[in-house]
């Protein structure tokens, strides 16, 4: 048995898996040799490898790595061979320190051949931050919690050890160096205490390490065993200001700056300041600036001691960037390529009058505007272009992958991507082939917004396909509750409710076109709307398993020819769709639409000319796998991020001959994860992660990551008080594909999550416990989210 850990073409990580014994070879022989280089797969059972691949380990049946990717033709649709350089051969490799691994791997010389991994343990070690007032003279203890994300059956025997930072030992703390310490078995917290030296000086805060040292075998955690202590001046003198004098920023962009002090401040405030600029408790200004131009702000500072205050200048420059995308504020705006992306004047925006267009780009160059954005969030956006069809692209990536492309002549269209936590980059490029120039040769972006900044924000596209012969269950979502839609009678047997729900039962198939205006805290958000009714279509049907579930969706069959449903030849023994009566030089294109995040499963086949005639699925209009010849019935599977995807399968051929069956076939179409989850809620097309159908105060991809159900009153994980901390668990549903994480807060209005730590985050259990006690904090709130991945 091999296993291989690796990136194909870019790809995020992959696992392939080949159940047969490793032939020993040499590197591109296929003939055995016991003392041959290179390791052999003779071919994959589960999964490939592909450019990007090499360099990627190899596994033996004891997960031990014993080779690394050299070379191989193996590729997804094929049945060809890799290439492993042998790990034993690299470990004398050319017989110097510079070109074998030994010296390096083993540096003790202990002989040994094989090194297995250790387990980090199930259980975490936390030891949480603490804060003391100093006291004028004496000795006072700082005590600090250690805790456990999970009981274990055995005592724990630790030593703790103190490091100077600025405070320094023996002046101001008496130093701890191995100190024992131990946890009972089952016991989850326990304390420890750091005496702190009191004094009658004037000084600013000042902290120091202590660090947790696990004695002896235990299946625990220690990475996070170590805290800061904080030894709070409580000896004052008027504080000072000493800068900063100039702060420079640019329109749109953030602007944070933190005071400079002297002498412990408590207490800070601003005056004169323009509309949006604040400052917070620790002396941090943070202002997102709307217009350019030089601005002076009066900074207070203050303690029991007395008062002072200081002048700050701001020098604001103009963003034309900003400006050309109505930016929300808290995104980094650059531009660059060939030539980069520019503010362009014009009625025909969605804001503003005035929108992003791309630089002026000759053949085989490209154009890129590029977003630096704090998630979690959602990034709503409108794009447009005009170029050279199915040549020249404007094209969305998040961290480069990439997520969406458009192409020739297309009007605005909104879309809306999830941002993990964390900082990523959103980046859309026009780009252009080596020749030919169609259309204006442009590409355009306008509007951003932010879900956490924007009210109302529309959380997808709005356009909207249903299916015909049965009552409409869809609802528009929003990012946040309390938003009212204008009612519009659409005809055709639908209308629009104030809630934002498309009601009735549909007379006729067909696009019904409306403004879909949206109303939310004295903010409005206008946006043209489609409500598509497609006929039913026996060939989605036929490609659903035989043994269920009907997923329900809106099907279209397009381009030359049809597809059918028929039981000739299926995966499931019962019906399978099938293209039918394709003319050379055609394509027939069955096609649905799903919400995700989830994944798509499904079984196709082609019978057609090989490397002539193909059976072609897309994503979005993006190719992602072909068959062609006689491929025999295959299995695919693929990862769906959050939104809108149009998942399309067409039978394409070329301008003469035909072979086979001269067809492709679809069936047993599945979906998991979320999409899966709430195509089965029985809450028909209401898919949005932020609906609420039951009325629970839980949102549907809030019930869905903790195991609930999208119809029935679920109870919402609470917080509990344990050891004078809230605490709250949660179960997780399995391979959700979500993040998982916590916000703390002392007034319901400001949340961080510095001040949390996460105790258990795994495929069952998700906990988190605050790490300010009641006995540090007046007032402390702690609240779940989950958000997705990608």
């Amino acid at each position: 048995m091999a296993v291989s850990v690796h990136f194909p073409n870019t790809s995020e990580k992959r696992i392939s898996f080949d159940f047969d014994p490793l032939r020993s070879t040499n590197d591109y022989s296929t003939g055995s040799n016991p003392n041959g280089t290179h390791w052999m797969v003779i071919d994959w059972d589960h999964g490939s490898t592909e450019g990007g691949s090499s360099g990627s380990p190899i596994y033996d049946q004891n997960g031990r790595i014993v080779g690394q990717l050299s070379g191989g033709d193996a590729a997804c649709g094929n049945d060809e061979a890799d290439w492993y350089g042998k790990f034993s051969r690299g470990w004398d490799g050319g017989g110097a320190p510079g070109s074998r691994l030994r010296d390096w791997l083993d540096p003790d010389e202990s002989g040994s051949l094989t090194l297995d991994g250790i387990s980090m343990g199930l259980s975490r070690v936390i030891v949480a931050d603490a804060e003391i007032s100093e006291g004028d003279a004496g000795r006072k203890n700082l005590e600090f919690t250690v805790s456990l994300s999970e009981a274990v059956d055995q005592r724990l025997n630790f030593t703790y050890s103190t490091e100077n930072d600025s405070a320094v030992a023996g002046s101001d703390y008496v130093a701890a160096s191995n100190a024992d310490f131990f946890l009972a078995a089952g016991q989850l917290t326990k304390t420890f205490a750091i005496s702190i030296e009191g004094d009658t000086t004037p000084e600013a805060n000042e902290r120091f390490r202590v660090a947790l040292s696990l004695q002896g075998d235990a299946s625990v955690n220690v990475s996070d065993a170590q805290a800061w202590g904080t030894i709070a001046n409580d000896d004052f003198i008027v504080p000072i200001l000493v800068g900063p004098a100039v702060v420079n920023g640019r329109v749109g962009e953030d602007v944070a700056v933190s005071v400079v002090v002297e002498n412990t401040p408590t207490a800070f405030s601003l005056s004169g300041a323009p509309p949006g600029m604040e400052i917070d408790g620790q002396g941090v200004i943070s202002w997102i600036p709307s217009v350019p131009g030089d601005f002076e702000v009066t900074v207070t500072i203050a303690n029991e001691a007395g008062s002072a205050g200081g002048g700050i200048s701001f020098t604001i420059l103009p963003n034309s960037l900003d400006q050309a995308l109505d930016s929300p504020g808290r995104v980094g705006l650059s531009s660059g390529g060939a030539a980069p992306f520019r503010l362009d004047s014009s009625s025909d925006s969605r804001a503003g009058n005035n929108r992003a267009q791309s630089g002026a780009i000759g053949d085989d160059s490209a154009s890129w505007l590029e977003v630096a954005v704090e998630g979690p969030d959602y990034l709503g956006f409108w794009w447009k272009v005009s170029s050279e069809a199915d040549y020249d692209f404007l094209r969305l990536t998040v961290d480069g992958d990439m997520r969406q492309e458009i192409s020739g002549i297309r009007d605005w269209d909104y879309q809306v991507v999830a941002i993990p936590p964390g900082g990523h980059t959103v980046r859309w490029t026009y780009s252009k082939d080596v020749d030919t120039r169609e259309g204006a040769d442009l590409a355009w972006v306008d509007f951003l917004q932010l879900a956490s900044r924007s009210m109302p924000f529309l959380m997808g596209p709005a356009h909207v396909r249903l299916n015909s012969g049965g009552p409409v269950e869809y609802q528009f979502p929003t990012s946040r509750p309390g938003a009212s839609f204008t009612p519009v009678q659409l005809g055709s047997g639908l209308s629009l409710n104030a809630a934002g729900e498309v009601v009735g039962t549909p007379l006729a198939d067909g696009e019904l076109s409306f403004t879909l205006n949206i109303q939310q805290h004295d903010e409005q958000f206008s946006i043209p709307a489609t409500v598509e009714v497609l006929p039913a279509s026996a060939a989605g049907e036929a490609a659903y398993p035989a043994t269920g579930p009907n997923w329900g969706l809106a099907w279209e069959t397009s381009g030359s020819g049809t597809w059918i449903s028929q039981s000739d030849e299926t995966s499931d023994g019962q019906a399978a769709a099938a293209a039918q009566g394709v003319p050379h030089d055609g394509r027939a294109s069955l096609s649905t639409w799903v919400f995700g995040p989830g994944e798509v499963a499904f079984s196709w086949r082609v019978s057609s000319e090989r490397d002539y005639d193909f059976l072609y699925y897309e994503v979005n209009g993006q190719q992602r796998e072909s068959l062609t010849g006689n491929s025999g019935w295959q299995e695919y599977t693929e990862e769906l991020p959050y939104g809108w995807h149009q998942l399309t399968w067409a039978y394409e051929k070329d301008g003469s001959d035909s072979r086979r069956d001269d067809t492709g076939y679809l069936d047993q179409i599945s979906f998991t994860g979320y999409t899966g989850w709430v195509l089965q809620a029985g809450i028909g097309q209401k898919t949005g992660v932020t609906l609420d159908p039951d009325g629970d105060g839980q949102n549907l991809l809030f019930e869905f990551a903790t195991g609930g159900s999208a119809t029935d009153w679920d109870a919402m994980p609470i917080p509990v008080l344990e050891d004078g901390q809230l605490t709250l668990e949660s179960t997780k549903r399995v391979d959700t594909g979500l993040h998982y994480d916590a916000e703390v807060s002392g007034d319901l209005v400001d949340w961080n999550r510095s001040e949390r730590s996460i105790l258990r985050d795994d495929e069952q259990v998700f906990r988190v416990r605050d790490q300010l006690g009641v006995g540090v904090a007046n007032e402390r709130y702690l609240r779940m989210t989950v958000h997705p991945q990608k």
